[in-house]
C-alpha cells in the first residue's frame, strides 16, 4: 500500500518510508548473473506538478541503528539484521513457521502490527532467532523438535477447526508444488537424490521439478491462504507427463527395479509404500496389494508395479503435510 500512498489501516507506515527503503536499490544494475552497485538515484516523479525529484535512504525507524559506511544495501541488511529491530526475527520466524506447518502463528505472515498481541512462542522463538545470530537451521531445529510439529493430524472425532487453531492437532495443509514435484522424483528413485547425487541427476529432477511447477501452479505469495487443489492439479498427477516418465516400467524408474529385485510380494509392496509415501504399508494394504502381484513375473509384474505406484502418487497422502 505504501507504495502508492500512505497506508490506510497501518497510519504509521508513510509512502516517504517505502521510498526512502527503496532508495538504498537507487544505485544496483542487473548484470547476466547477478546484481552490483553502481551509480544514479531513485527518481520519483510527483503526480501532481510532474517534476522529479531524488530520494535520499531512509529508513522508518530505528534511526541510529542504520551504519554510516559501507555500501547502501550493506547498510541496509545490517540495519535490517540489528538486534533491536524486532520486525525482522518476528518476520523470520513467522514464515519458517507457517512453512513447517502450513499456517504462521498470527493472522497475517508478515503484516506485524506494532501493538498486535503476539503468541509467547514467536516472541521466544523471535529472541532465540536473533541471541543465536540468525541460526536458520537452529530455528528449524527448534520448532520441528516442539510437542506443536510432533502432533498428530488424526483425531477421533474429525479435528474441528477451532482445534487447529489451539494447535491441538497437526495441521492439514497442501504440500507447495515443488514438494509434490520432489516427491513424485524421489520416488522414482531406490536411492536418495540429494547434493551427494551425480550432477547429471540433480540437472534432471531440477528440470523435471521446473516444468511441473510450471504447469502445476506457483501459488507464490498466496502460498498460506488454505485454498484447495484443483481438478487440473489433480489431472496433472492423474497422467501429466512427468508421472507417466517416473512410473512406468522402465529399467531406470524405481517400480521395475522393484519388481525385478525385491524377494516376494511383500518385500515389493512394502518398499515402493517406503519410496512413495514413506512409510510401510497397513495390513490390509499389504495384503490387497500383494495378491495383486501374486503368481506374476517379468514384464507383467513390472507393469503391477507400475500401477501401484501410480495409486499411491495419486493418493492423499502425496499432496498435503499432515
Amino acid at each position: 500500500c505504501a507504495q502508492c500512498h500512505d497506508h490506510p489501516e497501518h497510519k504509521q507506515w508513510k509512502q516517504a518510508h517505502f521510498q526512502g527503503l527503496a532508495a538504498f536499490f537507487g544505485q544496483t544494475h542487473k548484470q547476466i548473473t547477478n546484481v552490483i552497485e553502481g551509480t544514479g538515484e531513485l527518481e520519483i516523479e510527483d503526480r501532481k506538478t510532474g517534476q522529479k525529484r531524488t530520494i535520499a535512504p531512509s529508513v522508518p525507524f530505528l534511526t541510529d541503528c542504520l551504519p554510516a559506511e559501507g555500501q547502501r544495501r550493506e547498510r541496509l541488511a545490517r540495519w535490517v539484521t540489528h538486534p533491536k529491530n524486532d520486525y525482522f526475527a518476528r518476520a523470520s520466524v513467522q514464515r519458517v513457521w507457517a512453512l513447517l506447518l502450513g499456517r504462521p502463528m498470527s493472522e497475517a505472515v508478515e503484516d506485524i502490527r506494532p501493538d498486535e498481541e503476539l503468541p509467547h512462542a514467536l516472541d521466544i522463538l523471535a529472541k532465540d532467532f536473533v541471541a543465536h545470530n540468525y541460526d536458520m537451521q537452529r530455528l528449524i531445529r527448534l520448532i520441528v523438535a516442539s510437542e506443536v510439529y510432533r502432533l498428530d493430524s488424526a483425531c477421533d472425532p474429525e479435528p474441528t477447526e477451532a482445534q487447529e487453531q489451539a494447535w491441538a492437532v497437526f495441521p492439514m495443509t497442501r504440500l507447495r508444488p515443488e514438494q509434490v514435484a520432489g516427491g513424485i522424483l524421489q520416488s522414482a528413485s531406490v536411492k536418495t537424490v540429494n547434493r551427494q547425487a551425480h550432477i547429471l541427476v540433480r540437472l534432471a529432477m531440477f528440470q523435471g521439478e521446473k516444468q511441473f511447477v510450471q504447469r502445476y501452479g506457483d501459488t507464490g505469495a498466496d502460498e498460506f491462504d488454505g485454498r484447495g487443489g484443483t481438478i487440473p492439479q489433480a489431472l496433472l498427477r492423474l497422467n501429466g507427463d512427468l508421472v507417466f516418465e517416473k512410473t512406468k516400467a522402465d529399467l531406470v524408474n524405481a517400480a521395475m527395479q522393484i519388481a525385478a529385485m525385491a524377494p516376494d510380494d511383500r518385500a515389493a509392496v512394502e518398499t515402493a509404500y517406503l519410496a512413495v509415501l514413506t512409510r510401510r504399508p497397513t495390513a490390509k494394504e499389504w495384503k490387497h496389494f500383494a495378491a495383486k502381484l501374486a503368481g506374476t513375473q517379468g514384464q507383467e509384474r513390472g507393469q503391477r508395479l507400475e500401477d501401484l505406484y501410480s495409486v499411491l502418487l495419486n493418493a492423499t497422502e502425496t499432496s498435503w503435510n499432515h
